[in-house]
């Protein structure tokens, strides 16, 4: 028969060693206050959110660039008008005018080609018709630019029939040019003007009555028509 002690010693081993097989195989301290993180995906999430840029739109060109490119005017853009008219002792003048009838800009440079016609419809070959500046036309009605009297001397020889500049028609605008000559009797009649924008075709026809002495007729370059003149 075994002794108490012997009994109790034998107990406190199997407690010991139940203890010892229960940690082996019982997760740690560590083991459950760090979790190990699961193992990113290589793949990417299909529901993330992502952004797509903005196209990028090209900057509006400004006003100087669109009328530095603005394309010739076309024949059938313009109409030809009658805008004023002014006379000094026998020297006549008539302003007319290419208006830009369209809703596109345009542009046109240069002197205006005039044909003189009689009242049968002929032409009239013993008329000249001449390049002048703007410049010499106002001498010769007796004005300056700001409409004080002035002398032919005044006018520098390098203005008179000097060249052009372009002149950008923008919608309903006008490039005006004067036509000008000397009056008196037993002269030849010019009983209308045929009259063709620089660098087209298309005839335009203009009623104008005139008696030209000098054998000749002036015409002036196109410019943008401000109404001063």
């Amino acid at each position: 028969m075994l002794s108490r002690s012997a009994v109790l010693a034998a107990a406190a081993a199997f407690l010991l060693a139940l203890w010892t097989g229960c940690a082996a195989t019982s997760p740690g301290v560590d083991a459950l206050t760090h979790p190990v993180a699961p193992a990113q995906s290589q793949r990417p999430d299909p529901n993330a959110p992502y952004v797509v840029p903005a196209p990028q739109r090209p900057a509006a060109p400004s006003a100087a660039v669109a009328l530095t490119q603005s394309p010739p005017c076309s024949p059938d853009a313009l109409k030809v008008q009658e805008i004023a008219g002014n006379v000094h002792d026998n020297y006549h003048s008539i302003k007319l005018g290419f208006r830009n009838r369209t809703g596109v800009a345009c542009e046109l440079s240069g002197y205006p080609k005039i044909a003189l016609f009689d009242g049968q419809k002929q032409p009239l070959s013993s008329i000249a018709v001449q390049r002048t500046s703007l410049a010499e036309v106002r001498s010769e009605l007796g004005e300056s630019s700001h409409g004080q009297a002035t002398s032919s001397q005044a006018v520098p020889a390098a203005a008179r029939g000097s060249g052009s500049r372009k002149v950008v028609l923008m919608p309903n605008s006008v490039a005006a040019f004067q036509v000008v000559w000397s009056a008196g009797e037993n002269c030849p009649s010019v009983a209308r003007l045929l009259v063709t924008a620089p660098g087209t075709t298309r005839t335009f026809t203009v009623s104008q009555p005139m008696s030209v002495c000098t054998g000749r007729l002036q015409i002036t370059p196109l410019g943008l028509d401000q109404g001063d003149d």
